[in-house]
């Protein structure tokens, strides 16, 4: 993950992006939470390419990825 990722990241909170992992793994999902610090997300998890990894819940939950595990980021807004 690139310094521009991590700006757009902490500019898209309350927001939809995709992430792509370095599992191959494409995340669609809205950011809640941007922690520099813990180097770490929290977000709402929209749509999956592994769904089957995720437990599957009446509500949805939150999750949390590692700034380690984020290969890129793109923005799903409009420009």
């Amino acid at each position: 993950m690139t310094e521009a990722d991590l700006d757009l990241l902490k500019n898209s909170v309350s927001k939809i992006v995709r992430i792509f992992c370095y599992n191959g793994e494409t995340i669609l999902a809205k950011v809640h939470i941007v922690s520099e610090e813990d180097r770490d997300l929290i977000c709402d998890l929209i749509a999956t390419t592994t769904e089957s990894q995720y437990e599957k819940y009446d509500e949805q939950p939150a999750y949390l990825i590692g700034f380690e595990h984020i290969e890129r980021v793109e923005s799903m807004s409009r420009s």
